[in-house]
């Protein structure tokens, strides 16, 4: 797999996940365990270690500054973390990056080719030698998941009646790309 540059990524993620309430971010790998470099994601301490695009509609919001600096996320534990999250495959995390795009993870009859590409590109940027995991429940028992009816359930990482996403783990950095339902 072929990295991807700047230009591309930021074209891919801002069309592919701009319009819903997401996160999207990404992180170094410093620390013992990737759940610590995530969760530091999840709580702002990290910064893109090539300054590219983070989405995070929250990041001045006064619901952060009254819960902390991880909202909308719970203030997890790296165990905590690891016992919400799953391994998938990244074929499983290209079509939940998808599934983020639409209202209660529900893909539509037809799904855009452009959407599927942008996920393409997004996940390139971590290189060909990543992990990838998810907090949708049906990755508990395989790490490809059917999506074709959308996310059945998930362990929650926040307060809002529905939250999904995928971590992405490289050998140098973490993304963190969540979805949120807070109605």
């Amino acid at each position: 797999m072929d990295t991807v540059t700047r230009a591309a990524w930021e074209t891919a993620v801002v069309r592919l996940l701009d319009d819903v309430y997401v996160f999207a971010a990404t992180g170094p790998r410093t620390h013992r365990t990737w759940q610590e470099d995530a969760l530091a994601v999840m709580r702002r301490e990290a910064q893109d270690p090539r300054g590219w695009t983070v989405l995070d509609g929250d990041r001045y919001s006064e619901e952060r500054i009254e819960h902390g600096p991880s909202y909308p996320f719970l203030a997890l534990s790296p165990d905590a973390l690891a016992k919400r999250l799953n391994p998938v495959t990244p074929d499983s995390a290209e079509g939940l990056l998808v599934l983020m795009v639409y209202e209660w993870m529900r893909p539509p009859e037809e799904e855009p080719q452009q959407a599927r590409g942008d996920a393409r590109t997004v996940l390139r940027r971590y290189g060909d030698r990543i992990s990838c995991y998810t907090n949708v429940t049906a990755a508990r028992t395989t790490t490809t998941p059917d999506l074709s009816e959308g996310v059945p359930g998930w362990a929650p990482l926040t307060d809002f009646v529905g939250d999904f996403g995928v971590v992405v783990v490289s050998a140098t950095e973490v993304g963190v790309f969540w979805s949120f339902n807070p109605i």
